[in-house]
């Protein structure tokens, strides 16, 4: 048998645990890369989400600040429906109530009001609840009055997430 001489005998060399050290740093630093470019993503998606509660939460409050200001006495019935169906809730249950009372007075004054909402804002929200303030301005008449009176209105609009949707929870009047 030959035997090979010492110097020819291939033994790992510095250079080549160098090159494996390299490519398994370069594979820890491209997973840390991959992990938190995946973090970061789905950071951005779920802002992305609560921006777009926030924005739904937002659109049907001012939908809800309309209906709720806005009525006439020839088709009152629909008008309300439109918010009891918009309703949920205590708040559901006592405009249900109200609704009888609502409606004759409506009726006997042969009332029109068209509520226009000028300003509103996200007061704060959360994963199921949402509060908004709304200045409305209503152009309101009826058969006593010769011309359009204008009522101005700040609204405090609670919403709770029910199903996937918005509904209103509470209306009550701000100072």
């Amino acid at each position: 048998m030959t035997e090979i001489p010492p110097d020819r005998v291939e033994n790992p060399t510095p250079s080549r645990s160098r090159d494996l050290l390299r490519t398994a740093l370069v594979v820890v630093v491209v997973l840390a890369a991959l992990a938190g470019a995946g973090w970061t993503g789905w950071q951005v998606r779920q802002e992305r989400a609560a921006d777009d509660d926030r924005a739904r939460a937002l659109s049907v409050a001012r939908q809800a600040a309309v209906a709720f200001t806005s009525y006439d006495a020839e088709h009152i019935d629909e008008d309300l429906d439109r918010v009891r169906d918009m309703s949920t809730g205590d708040f559901r249950d006592q405009f249900t109530k109200a609704l009888g009372a609502l409606t004759g007075a409506i009726k006997k004054a042969h009332g029109v009001s068209e509520g226009e909402v000028t300003q509103m804002g996200l007061i704060r929200s959360g994963d199921s609840t949402a509060v908004v303030i709304a200045a409305v301005d209503a152009t309101i008449t009826n058969k006593e009055t010769q011309k359009p009176s204008l009522r101005r209105y700040r609204l405090q609009i609670t919403l709770t997430l029910v199903d996937d949707e918005w509904l209103i929870s509470d209306i009550s009047p701000v100072a």
